[in-house]
C-alpha cells in the first residue's frame, strides 16, 4: 500500500462522520422544533429569574394570586418577540397558566408562540420600565436646574413648585400643570412636557420606590436593587448592569442546555449508528484494504472540500449544541441567514451519503449467508460481537462530536495530502 494509505483511511472516515452527523443535528434540530424546547426553557428560566410560580406549582396561600412578571413582560414589551415575522396576533399568556405534562405544555407553547432568545438589553429596559416608568425617566428630564440662565425667578420657581408636585404625584393633572409652567422660549423642554402627558394617561404613575416594592421576591428583583443603589438611579446605568446579570444568568442556562443536548445527541447517534450499521472498525478495514474503496472516497472528499471552498464556507455553519442555545445567545439571531446555508449543508449532506453508500463501504445490514465474509451480517461470534459493539460505539462518539468539527477535519485532511510528503533537504542527498 502507498504510504498515504492511512491518510486516505482517515479522510473517509472523516467524510463519512461528517454526513452522519450532519443528519445528527438536523434530527435535533427537527425535535427541538417539534417540541417547542428552547422557547419553554426561556420561559421556565424566565419564571425562575422574576419569581414565577413553576409550571404546575399552586401558590402557598389559595387566596393569593402571585404576580406573574414574566407572563406580564412577554404580553407586553416583549410581546414582539412572539410575532415576529407573523402577521397573526399571539394570545394572551394570562389565558394559559404553565403545565406541567409535556404534551400540554408542547401544546400551550406552540399557541402562545414562546421566543427562544430574548436579548438582554430588551429585558433590562422591559423589567426597568415596568418599574420605572417611562413617564418618569421623561420628568426627568425636565428638572428645574436644565432651564436657561436667562429665565426670570418668578417663572423658575412657579416651575419649581410644579415640578415638586410632579415628583410627588405624577398623574395627568400635574403633567398639565408642568407643561403650563414650562417657559414658552424652552421649546425643547416643552416637547418632552408634551410627550410626558401623553405618557402619563389617565391614573397616576408610580416611583421606582413603588415599582420596587411591588415585584414579587426575586433573582430578577435583588439585581435590579443593587444596580439601583450602584447607578445612583441612572437609568441606562441600570440597563446596562442589568443586561449584564441577565447575560451571566443565561450563560449558565446555556451551559446547562448543552449538557442536556449532549445526551440528546447521543441518543441520536446511537439509532443511527445501529439502522445504518456504522461500524468504524468495518468500515475502516475496507478503506485500508481495498485500493479502490479509499481512492473514491478521496475523491469524493476532494470534491466537497473543493465545493465548499467555492462557496466561500464550511458545508455546516451551526453546532448542533450551539445553534440551540437559549436566552441571550444565538438561538433566534440569523435564522434568515442561517437558513440558506442549513439547506445546502443537507444537500450536501445527503450528496455525501449517497457517494459513500456507492463506494462499497460496509454501511447497512445484510443477511447471513455461508458464502462469504461480510461485515454487515449479524456476528455470530463473540469476538465478532466485541469488535461489532467497538466499532458502532466509535462511531457512535464521533457523531457527537458535530459536522463543523468533521467538515473542518476533512479539509486539513484533504489539503495534507495534496500538500504530499516533505521533501528530503539536499544534505540528505
Amino acid at each position: 500500500m502507498p504510504d498515504s494509505s492511512a491518510l486516505d483511511v482517515l479522510i473517509g472516515l472523516a467524510l463519512l462522520f461528517a454526513a452522519f452527523s450532519l443528519g445528527v443535528s438536523r434530527i435535533n434540530e427537527a425535535v427541538l422544533g417539534l417540541l417547542h424546547y428552547r422557547g419553554r426553557r426561556l420561559e421556565s428560566e424566565l419564571r425562575r429569574l422574576l419569581g414565577g410560580r413553576p409550571p404546575g406549582g399552586a401558590p402557598s396561600d389559595p387566596g393569593d394570586a402571585p404576580t406573574d412578571v414574566a407572563a406580564e413582560l412577554l404580553d407586553g414589551p416583549l410581546r414582539a418577540m412572539r410575532t415576529a415575522g407573523r402577521d397573526a396576533t399571539s394570545v394572551d399568556m394570562a389565558d394559559h397558566p404553565a403545565v406541567q405534562r409535556t404534551w400540554a405544555a408542547v401544546s400551550r407553547a406552540r399557541r402562545l408562540r414562546l421566543p427562544s432568545y430574548v436579548p438582554s438589553t430588551a429585558f433590562a429596559r422591559a423589567l426597568l420600565d415596568r418599574v420605572d416608568p417611562p413617564a418618569r425617566a421623561m420628568l426627568a428630564q425636565l428638572r428645574p436646574n436644565a432651564l436657561p440662565a436667562h429665565i426670570a425667578d418668578e417663572i423658575r420657581e412657579h416651575y419649581q413648585i410644579a415640578y415638586d408636585a410632579a415628583r410627588r404625584s405624577l398623574d395627568e393633572g400635574s403633567a398639565q400643570a408642568l407643561y403650563d409652567a414650562m417657559p414658552v422660549d424652552h421649546p425643547t423642554e416643552r416637547v418632552v412636557a408634551a410627550a410626558l402627558m401623553s405618557a402619563v394617561g389617565s391614573g397616576t404613575v408610580g416611583t421606582l420606590e413603588d415599582g420596587l416594592t411591588a415585584l414579587p421576591p426575586s433573582l430578577a428583583k435583588d439585581a435590579l436593587t443593587a444596580a439601583v443603589i450602584r447607578t445612583g438611579g441612572d437609568r441606562e446605568k441600570i440597563i446596562t448592569e442589568l443586561a449584564q446579570w441577565y447575560d451571566d444568568a443565561m450563560d449558565r442556562l446555556s451551559g446547562w442546555y448543552k449538557r442536556r443536548i449532549a445526551v440528546f445527541l447521543l441518543s441520536y447517534a446511537i439509532v443511527l449508528s445501529a439502522v445504518f450499521n456504522l461500524d468504524a472498525v468495518a468500515i475502516s478495514r475496507a478503506l485500508w484494504q481495498d485500493g479502490t474503496v479509499h481512492d473514491a472516497a478521496v475523491t469524493a472528499s476532494q470534491a466537497q472540500v473543493g465545493q465548499a471552498a467555492a462557496d466561500g464556507s464550511t458545508t455546516a455553519n451551526s453546532t448542533p449544541g450551539d445553534s440551540a442555545t437559549t436566552g441571550s445567545g444565538d438561538a433566534n439571531s440569523g435564522d434568515a441567514g442561517s437558513a440558506a446555508g442549513a439547506g445546502d449543508a443537507v444537500e450536501r449532506a445527503i450528496r455525501s451519503v449517497q457517494d459513500a453508500s456507492g463506494l462499497a463501504l460496509p454501511i447497512g445490514w445484510v443477511q447471513r449467508s455461508d458464502d462469504r465474509d461480510d461485515p454487515r451480517e449479524v456476528p455470530h461470534t463473540v469476538g465478532g460481537w466485541f469488535l461489532k459493539i467497538a466499532g458502532l460505539a466509535i462511531a457512535c462518539f464521533a457523531l457527537t462530536a458535530g459536522a463543523p468539527f468533521w467538515f473542518e477535519l476533512l479539509g486539513r485532511l484533504v489539503n495534507m495530502r495534496a500538500a504530499g510528503p516533505k521533501p528530503r533537504s539536499a544534505a540528505s542527498g
